[in-house]
């Protein structure tokens, strides 16, 4: 129970406090603060609307199911409820409440509140957060999601499969082609991990744009991703196919942990793979199938 909490705190600033978890949980020394501002607050948010929203965003509809399930505990939703700190906390909290019930009747409640939790507003979507983490984190938030991840690796051994599929995966809409929709959907769509598969942080986009010899422009991740497409489309698209294959690769190493929510992921890696596969096969025709042009600055 203990270690959900104290895993949740050190999403948060940097203070003493963390200082003190970190030591205790031998993870050395807590990167400073804007380490830890560009890892969450610029690079890759740990919030479960953006991996498991349509939109990739922070809030929506993904939120407000979140916020529904803290209703449901008939708790007033905090103010950031899809937060990977506050969600740790809550479960923390689901451990003592089902491990402290009395009465068999009211240790079953408690035992599918926590299962439901574990499975639709966690085991939805850390999994593929914490690949990226361990990408991107220094040493310290490295051996986090390391922690974090056997922890629930443990839970979903106690707890059991879910029944089907997590709902916001289940109703998940998938990666618009841009051949039959818009461009601007499309590109949206490849920034949505729930809807590619997945997970590109600005730091990645600069980093293709580098190695691609393309101009980098400095913006959000949709306006760096449509320079990279009017410049290079062919060689965006090859880079992107890439980026899905080794996300369809990462995400069958979760399999083991949870192989209802791998399959998703993992189909939808593959599903965008094939998919700009194709793509760059038509652009090396000569044929405008990501018409950037008709984007909007």
């Amino acid at each position: 129970m203990e270690l959900f909490r104290a895993l949740g705190s050190l999403l948060e600033a940097p203070c003493p406090k963390n200082k003190l978890i970190g030591d205790v949980l031998g993870f050395g020394t807590v990167p400073d603060e804007p380490t830890h501002s560009d890892l969450f607050l610029f690079q890759l948010y740990p919030y479960a609307s953006v991996f498991l929203g349509d939109e990739g965003r922070i809030g929506g509809e993904a939120q407000d199911r979140v916020a529904g399930f803290w209703r449901a505990m008939q708790s007033d939703p905090p103010q950031e409820p899809d937060h990977l700190a506050t969600l740790l906390a809550a479960y923390s909290q689901l451990i003592d409440a089902d491990e402290t019930a009395e009465g068999a009747k009211n240790s079953m409640a408690w035992r599918r509140v926590r299962h439901a939790c574990l499975w639709e507003h966690l085991l939805s979507w850390v999994l593929p957060f914490l690949t990226k983490l361990r990408q991107i984190a220094p040493p310290f938030y490295r051996a986090w999601a390391d922690t974090l991840e056997v922890a629930l690796a443990k839970e979903s051994a106690l707890l059991g499969p879910p029944k089907r599929t997590p709902l916001a995966l289940r109703e998940a809409k998938t990666l618009p082609d841009p051949r039959t929709k818009d461009a601007v959907s499309f590109l949206a769509g490849l920034l949505c991990p729930v809807r590619s598969g997945l997970v590109l942080t600005r730091a990645d986009l600069a980093r293709a744009a580098r190695d691609l010899g393309l101009g980098l422009r400095v913006g959000e991740r949709a306006y760096i991703l449509k320079a990279m497409m009017s410049q290079g489309p062919g060689e965006t698209l090859e880079w992107l196919a890439s980026e899905a294959r080794d996300w369809e690769r990462l995400h069958e190493q979760s399999s083991a942990i949870a192989p209802e929510v791998a399959d998703f992921w993992v189909r939808r890696a593959r599903n965008t793979c094939e998919l700009l596969g194709e793509l760059r096969t038509e652009v090396l025709d000569k044929r405008d199938v990501v018409p950037v042009g008709a984007l909007p600055n």
